[in-house]
């Protein structure tokens, strides 16, 4: 999964990003219901588990992992001419998956998105679901939103997100 290079691309998939972000605070409505876990969990084997269900729920290809923080041009562009967002595609590993975050680039390997960020969104092209994630102490730092009709679904295989409230 090499980090997107593609400026108009970038600007495309962090538009979307940011407009999850300003869903995820309640500035814009939504009819998803929302997921919360701990945000140390996306670097692990289960959660990429959870991400290829989802993939397959909303017949996506793949997703994106996007890093908002640190600036994903002014530090990560600037310093290595790529941005922080690495494509995720549908049937990989979960090794893969975690080999891929936390493979960083050649001439800084501990700058890998899998562990240099403190804001980061995962999305698809569908819009069907979305993850935005805060760096916490506490075990709530991301936000998972899924159709209201995938709770059960997502509580049965990934039992660290729980729902706030009930429909």
């Amino acid at each position: 999964m090499p980090w997107l290079t593609d400026k108009n691309r970038f600007e495309e998939v962090i538009l979307e990003a940011r407009t999850c972000v300003y869903t995820d605070s309640g500035r814009l409505p939504t009819s998803l219901r929302k997921l919360t876990f701990d945000d140390a969990e996306i670097c692990t084997e289960q959660f990429a588990d959870l991400l290829q269900h989802l993939m397959k729920w909303s017949d996506d290809r793949s997703c994106f992992y996007t890093v908002l923080t640190p600036d994903p041009v002014y530090y990560f562009h600037r310093l290595f001419g790529k941005y922080p967002v690495v494509e995720v595609n549908r049937g990989i590993s979960s090794a893969a998956y975690l080999k891929d975050l936390n493979e960083g680039p050649p001439e800084s390997p501990a700058d890998a998105v899998g562990t240099i960020w403190s804001e980061c969104v995962i999305l698809t092209t569908s819009a069907r679901w979305f993850i935005h994630a805060l760096r916490s102490d506490r075990d709530d730092g991301a936000h998972l939103w899924i159709p209201a009709g995938w709770v059960e679904k997502v509580e049965a295989i990934y039992p660290y997100a729980t729902a706030a409230e009930r429909a």
